[in-house]
């Protein structure tokens, strides 16, 4: 009787389900052992998940140094390709472009970030990044910079205030007000205050995004079994709060609504007027950008331009307030400048270049993307490295940023390393705060012009300290 149960169908299906399950889990984990390429052991199911423990830059900048800037390792069952040399980052994301066009497809995102910037490839890539591109340009940006020194204005007032009570506070708070803002007044010409309603959907949806859990069920699903994502999608469940994204459409909806209601004259300059009249002229040249993708990519705009931005400005003025010597530089390079010029203005903020090595400095220390990714298309090798069709090619930006080779003493602020004649001297591909080639983030110069008027108001007016609740470390963002 034990012998029919055993030699069973059932048991027999259920050991050959077994058997397959495994060689599918199995299989992929010897991918770089083919390729001659080191990594660091995997272990079945999680891959190299497990070392996430120690923060991801640690894990990256560990990496890097042990298997010499080129290594694989595993997100999963996923191999992943991390590639830290800078004449092969160019290759991938210049020369050959055309065979590293896109980057990693993320289950779960959904529609709005399929159809964004973020998520098109190929042709449709290229075709809404030519026409939203113009919306960033120095003419574009300059009309908006009335309402960005207005929020930058606001913020100073939020600071004089705290002054008068004599009480520490949170930077990042105050920084994240004055992005939410300026993305809200220069993208969709909303006067949110967000420092006073910080219950305003906009805020509140905003930093939902950003309340992401390792341990949520779908994040655990999406990196562990991407490939089921797309059927949780087809129920509407996506890896971002539905409710949030909701939100988001209806606000765009409406001001497109109400936008369409208006005389041309009486429109407002703003990021979203901008991007739909080029997304009109497109529709006029037969070039168009679909409704969804002018949707998707001002909904991005929102999102990520509030928290990216926000920590750049309250880590700038931490290292500021523990780096009292570059402060005072700093604080008379505006001294100076205000005896020629009546105000910080668009052009006054652009003339202070002591304050932008501090910015790039920062950038250096704590990129906002601590890695990016490209998909190779087919079959290549790049300066004698073979790389797969479909492989995920991911550049380590925290450790080459903190590769003591590129930059001496990497933990220490010092912003000289950004005078002219160092850029110079320094191969450009060791600093990629936001990414590199034709897929640069195409909301760069709005971010600086951001961190540029909020730093420059504040030091204007007052000088960062420490107090007994800030945390003093040569590596904040090892995690």
């Amino acid at each position: 009787m034990l012998d029919l149960l055993l030699f069973s169908p059932t048991w027999a299906l259920a050991g050959l389900c077994a058997v397959l399950l495994y060689l599918y889990l199995v299989w992929p984990l010897s991918t770089f052992k083919k390729l001659g390429i080191p990594n660091p052991k995997p272990v079945l199911l999680f891959g190299n998940y497990l070392e996430y423990w120690k923060g991801v830059n640690l894990f990256d900048k560990e990496c890097y140094a042990k298997y010499n800037k080129v290594y694989g390792y595993f997100e999963g069952r996923v191999p992943n390709l991390m590639v830290g040399d800078l004449e092969i980052i160019k290759e991938i994301t210049v020369k050959e472009i055309n065979k590293f066009t896109n980057r990693r497809p993320l289950p779960g995102q959904g529609e709005i970030f399929d159809n964004s910037l973020l998520g098109l490839k190929d042709a449709d890539w290229k075709r809404v990044r030519s026409a939203i591109t113009p919306t960033f340009s120095s003419g574009k940006l300059k009309q908006m910079a009335a309402q960005i020194e207005h929020c930058a204005e606001r913020l100073v007032a939020s600071l004089a205030e705290n002054q008068k009570k004599g009480t520490e506070f949170d930077m990042k708070h105050l920084a994240g007000a004055f992005t939410m803002d300026v993305i809200s007044s220069t993208g969709f010409g909303v006067d949110v205050d967000s420092l006073h309603n910080p219950d305003h959907p906009l805020v509140t949806s905003a930093k939902s995004f950003f309340e992401f859990n390792f341990y949520d069920p779908k994040a655990i699903i999406l990196f562990l079994f991407p490939s089921l994502f797309g059927i949780l999608e087809r129920f509407g469940i996506t890896l971002f709060p539905k409710k949030a994204l909701d939100y988001f459409k209806e606000a765009v909806d409406s001001v497109i609504s109400m936008r369409e209601g208006e005389s041309n004259g009486k429109r407002p300059v703003d990021l979203l007027q901008l991007m739909l009249q080029a997304h009109n002229e497109e529709l006029d040249k037969k070039h168009g950008i679909s409704s969804m993708e002018f949707k998707g990519n001002a909904i991005i705009l929102w999102v990520v331009g509030y928290e990216t931005t926000a920590n750049t400005i309250s880590l700038t003025a931490y290292n500021l307030a523990v780096n009292q010597e570059a402060q005072g530089k700093v604080h008379a390079e505006i001294d100076a400048l205000l005896e020629k010029r009546e105000k910080l203005d668009y052009d006054a903020v652009h003339d202070l270049p002591y304050l932008d090595m501090c910015i790039s400095e920062t950038l250096r220390m704590y990129p906002a993307a601590t890695r990016f990714d490209r998909i190779c298309k087919e079959d290549t090798e790049v300066k004698g490295l073979h790389i797969p069709a479909s492989m995920i090619v991911s550049v380590p930006v925290y450790a080459i940023h903190h590769d003591a080779d590129l930059w001496p003493e990497p933990e220490k602020f010092r912003p000289e390393r950004f005078t002219k004649e160092e850029k110079e001297s320094r191969d450009p591909y060791a600093y990629l705060p936001f990414g590199a080639g034709p897929r640069i983030c195409v909301g760069m110069r709005l971010a600086q012009l951001e961190l540029k008027f909020a730093l420059a108001k504040m030091l204007q007016k007052f000088r960062f300290v420490t107090c007994d609740k800030t945390v003093v470390s040569e590596d904040l963002r090892t995690q």
